[in-house]
């Protein structure tokens, strides 16, 4: 049997308003970010059309729903909805409708813990501490609440959230998925997956995708839960994947792992927390 590895017992924890009382970084509108995206259909850049109400590669459109913009790739824009379909079986045989269906789910107020749930705090707390050294453009990819996410990093960070849901009264962010980045090569200084990770289904791609954005000497950023031989076939309807630590680095092969941290998760002994944070190669 594989020995588990030495987890930290931190306990101190971070509220979501102790987080937003302080200095944190600024959210990004459209504007700002307009240069860096491109189409996740044809990989041209994007203008802005219909009086702003769209965003366009000359030929796919993108239409603003809200605040955010509709950045999914054309085929999968049909998946994506406001209102979930009877009956639910009409989901059972497509991946990418199950995972819309979960995002329908967690839009209508679903939450895997409540804001001031102590283990909550605690992983707040500690990200907050792996984000330390962040710093340009960073880009939270399934960011759920942006506030949230641009409050967790230093204030000199400019930040832009992504995320499958849109209902939610949050600030701008973009609306799509982590296997297709609507953004240049190079154009991003950092790549956040905050506890996301594992509900992306080509997870991953999504690395794939993070390490393409990032310019050469970019961080990326990564919490999740890392499972043992233990967790067994534990049943989850929540994740995606469950992952092993040598999933995760196994897939990021060639990128330079600057830091790992490993925390213990409400005493249990099939999975405990991981945090790490890998530079692009020069």
């Amino acid at each position: 049997m594989t020995q588990r590895p030495e987890l930290a017992a931190d306990t101190r924890q971070a509220s979501a308003g102790e987080l937003a009382a302080a200095p944190h970084a600024t959210a990004l509108g459209i504007g700002e970010i307009l240069p860096l995206l491109i189409s996740p259909d044809s990989g041209r850049a994007l203008a802005q059309e219909r009086g702003g109400k769209a965003l366009s590669d000359g030929e796919n459109l993108y239409p603003q729903r809200g605040e955010p913009y509709l950045l999914l790739p054309g085929r999968l824009q049909q998946y994506f909805t406001d209102r979930l379909k009877v009956p639910l079986a009409e989901y059972a045989d497509d991946a990418f409708m199950q995972y819309f269906l979960l995002a329908s789910i967690k839009q209508s107020g679903e939450i895997n813990a409540a804001a001031d749930d102590v283990h909550y705090e605690r992983h707040l707390h500690r990200l907050r501490a792996l984000l330390a050294g962040a710093e340009g453009l960073v880009l939270d990819v399934g960011c759920d609440d942006p506030e949230i996410g641009a409050s967790l990093l230093p204030p000199a960070v400019r930040y832009v959230g992504l995320d499958p849901f849109c209902s939610r009264e949050t600030p701008f962010r973009l609306i799509g998925v982590g296997e297709y980045l609507p953004f240049k090569d190079a154009s991003l200084d950092g790549v956040l997956f905050n506890t996301s990770l594992d509900h992306i289904l080509d997870w991953r791609r999504a690395l794939d995708e993070a390490r393409r954005v990032l310019v050469p000497g970019g961080r990326l950023y990564l919490c999740t839960l890392a499972w043992t031989e233990r967790a067994g076939l534990l049943a989850d309807s929540v994740h995606f994947h469950h992952f092993r630590e040598y999933e995760i680095f196994g897939a990021l092969e060639g990128m330079g792992i600057e830091e790992v941290r490993r925390y213990d998760y409400k005493g249990n002994d099939h999975r405990h927390g991981l945090y790490l944070a890998a530079r692009k190669p020069v």
